[in-house]
């Protein structure tokens, strides 16, 4: 975390759903982590790999999982506005949740197996975030999910416990047109293992 002897106040703005945070060292302002005000995937190799750096580490999380879904993501346009909408936001909240938790010291440390731990949690909160989440998306939309997903990353343990644990929410809370019946069925599946 912040050492006091080494930074002024640490500074996080959200405004129009761009996370934009400053660190003031002395007089002069560096900017650290900025998040365009269009969707981006910058932040995950310019800041936040930068200040955990879990390259090589069994642990890795943000330039391995995060940057490459997020790419991938905002290169799919076959997701509908609905799922835009979506992705955007989960998107800015994955981001969000992440700053608070980055040692932006000069020497930064981080323990990578619990970073990992931390944005794989998040996931299921951003995923299912009120007004925005993932149960009411059209089929569609999940069948784009579906294909843009490595089997090898939804059958690893993180994984598949994320996507249990958002059945678990969809269940009880997707729209009973058919969709309910699907995350159902999901979550069957993901509980037979």
């Amino acid at each position: 975390m912040l050492r006091p002897s080494q930074f002024r106040p640490l500074i996080a703005v959200v405004a129009h759903g761009c996370l934009a945070l400053t660190v003031l060292l002395g007089t002069s302002v560096e900017a650290q982590c900025i998040n365009q005000q269009t969707p981006s995937c910058g932040v995950y190799k310019q800041c936040f790999a930068k200040y955990c750096p879990c390259s090589g580490d069994k642990d890795e999380y943000f330039e391995s999982y995060g940057l490459k879904y997020c790419q991938r993501f905002l290169n799919n346009t076959n997701l509908t506005a609905e799922g835009k909408r979506w992705r955007d936001k989960t998107l800015v909240c994955l981001q969000e949740a992440i700053v608070p938790k980055l040692d932006i010291s000069a020497n930064p440390s981080c323990n990578c197996e619990e970073m990992k731990g931390y944005a794989f949690k998040v996931h299921v909160t951003c995923y299912t975030q009120p007004g925005s989440s993932i149960c009411a998306l059209p089929i569609a939309d999940l069948n784009e999910m579906r294909k843009t997903i490595d089997v090898a990353d939804a059958f690893a343990s993180e994984g598949w416990l994320q996507m249990k644990e958002v059945a678990n929410i969809c269940v009880d809370s997707a729209p009973d047109d058919g969709r309910r019946a699907l995350w159902i069925g999901i979550r069957a599946v993901l509980s037979a293992r």
